[in-house]
């Protein structure tokens, strides 16, 4: 038993760092996770060969709902955040966001803004109106981008970081733990808890 639980925490710490590393889920860590429970509990179990099995089980699924705990709690955030910090384009759309919400916008822009927020008068064309909310997306596309462009990677990183830290704390820790669970997933847990119940109870006493 005692195997089977250092196994399995240690597993989870792997698993997170490797997806760390590869930005990539590695869904396909369910199975392995699995496979090395039940082997570890197969070489030091004396249990009988049900014991063993529903141990297994037990074991592989808690270290992938660890696993995930923890990609969430440690290695989700900077994921996020080294991605858009690498796309300019994502970042620039942070910033558009930003100055929106702070109406940080140049001047003359930022009241044009106001004034179509408040909005026209009934005798202004429709096709004007069109033209000249076009006109006002690529003014604030351009300032947004030109703001990104200047900004120094400190600046870039305490943005990206306040909003990537805000969509966490909105969602909750849970339901945003559901969501990392995809369709493989579960299909890898549920062949890791076949493997890891086949194999523990090889090593039945």
């Amino acid at each position: 038993m005692l195997a089977g639980v250092i196994a399995a925490v240690l597993l989870a710490v792997l698993w997170t760092l490797l997806v760390y590393l590869v930005h990539k889920p590695v869904s396909l860590g369910g199975w392995g996770a699995g496979g090395l429970i039940g082997l570890a509990l197969a070489k030091a179990g004396r249990a009988s060969r049900r014991a063993l099995g529903t141990v297994a089980v037990v074991l592989t699924v808690g270290t992938v709902v660890l696993a995930k705990a923890l990609i969430l709690a440690f290695a989700l955030g900077p994921i996020v955040r080294d991605e858009v910090l690498r796309s300019p384009d994502a970042t620039a759309a942070l910033f558009l966001i930003d100055m929106t919400v702070r109406r940080s916008f140049s001047p003359d822009l930022q009241a044009a803004l106001d004034k179509q927020a408040r909005g026209r008068s009934d005798t202004t064309p429709p096709d004007l109106r069109t033209e000249l909310a076009f006109e006002l997306r690529d003014r604030v596309i351009a300032e947004a981008r030109a703001r990104e462009a200047a900004a120094s990677l400190a600046e870039r990183e305490r943005l990206v970081r306040t909003y990537s830290d805000s969509i966490v704390a909105r969602e909750g820790f849970f339901p945003m733990l559901g969501r990392l669970f995809s369709f493989w997933d579960l299909l890898w847990l549920g062949l890791g808890v076949s493997s890891a119940w086949k194999l523990a109870q090889s090593g039945a006493g």
